[in-house]
């Protein structure tokens, strides 16, 4: 079955002055299929938000490919395909025009891919989609000041399916929530993907979001994938030293009985990654080749890690 959308060995580089080089995504490969909802986990600076513009085509590979619907994503290609992936960014106050009405920032997917036959359908479809988000059709006429926070990501994500996408692209979707509120948008999602029959992936640093929305899980540590798979066995038990350390600083009632090590250190420079496995300045678990030979990332069941000593580290460490 062809994926609805497919990242295939993708790298991004960013270049910057002086010979310098961001390595932002190296050698990325990820498939999303229906139903599913990809949760991309990881510390800041680590290309989560990197992976989430190549999906939808805000910015294009250095190598590699990235396809909607098996057709390649190029700087070119028709509005039907391209429809197909939409996105939600971590701040609904950058992503709708201030001086323009909720109705007209929800109404342009329509108007742009011709939706509507006429401006009295395309209004009744904007009153539709706000109330399918869960709020009420008079808030058409506000502007985006007049709103809250939790409210304004609920606009972006009824602008986003207004378009009738198969995927939507989160990135962050919540970060700058409340708790409270938070769990109103996680729930609207949840809804969204079972009415609509949507796809997602979402880009996040919050184990927990994830932990609840995603079916599948791909790790990311400075721009590569270290572990991948079926969310239950990753967050159950998890092979990757970063995963095993990352799922550590989950706050529990009782951190000594967890029988996982914390993180320590900082996410080395991206313009200087460290030779050989990436991790190595801090991982319990290093060894000399861990300094040199980059690990591949191997099948392993119904996953993938990328970690040379996989077999050697127990079980339960």
């Amino acid at each position: 079955m062809t994926p609805l959308l497919e990242l295939d060995h993708v790298t991004r580089r960013f270049p910057l002055r002086r010979g310098q080089t961001v390595h932002a995504v190296e050698d990325v490969s990820l498939r999303l299929g229906p139903g599913e909802t990809l949760a991309i986990v990881g510390e800041s600076g680590c290309g989560k938000s990197t992976v989430a513009r190549l999906a939808v085509g805000l910015i294009t590979p250095t190598l590699g490919t990235v396809r909607i619907d098996g057709t390649p994503v190029r700087a070119r290609m028709d509005r039907a395909t391209r429809r197909h992936v939409q996105f939600v960014s971590q701040n609904p106050w950058s992503a709708l025009n201030p001086r323009k009405t909720i109705g007209h920032s929800v109404g342009q997917p329509l108007a742009v891919h011709g939706l509507c036959s006429s401006g009295a359908e395309r209004a009744a479809r904007v009153t539709e989609l706000l109330e399918q988000v869960g709020l009420p059709a008079q808030y058409a006429a506000r502007r985006p000041s007049g709103v809250s926070g939790g409210e304004l990501q609920r606009i972006t994500v009824a602008r986003a399916i207004a378009a009738q996408p198969r995927v939507i692209v989160l990135d962050e979707p919540t970060a700058s929530l409340d708790v409270g509120v938070k769990a109103t948008v996680i729930n609207l999602l949840l809804d969204l993907r079972t009415s609509l029959g949507l796809s997602y992936v979402l880009i996040t640093h919050e184990l927990d979001i994830a932990r609840h929305l995603a079916t599948h899980v791909a790790v990311m540590y400075l721009g590569r994938i270290v572990e991948q798979g079926p969310a239950e066995k990753i967050f159950t038990a998890p092979r990757h030293p970063y995963t095993r350390m990352l799922l550590a600083a989950i706050p529990v009632p009782d951190p000594t009985r967890r029988g996982l090590t914390a993180l320590t250190g900082e996410v080395p420079s991206a313009v200087y990654p460290p030779p050989g496995c990436a991790f190595h300045p801090r991982c319990p678990y290093v060894a000399d080749a861990c300094r040199d030979q980059v690990p591949l990332l191997l099948a392993i069941g119904d996953r993938t890690s990328a970690c040379l000593r996989d077999s050697e580290i127990p079980a339960h460490a």
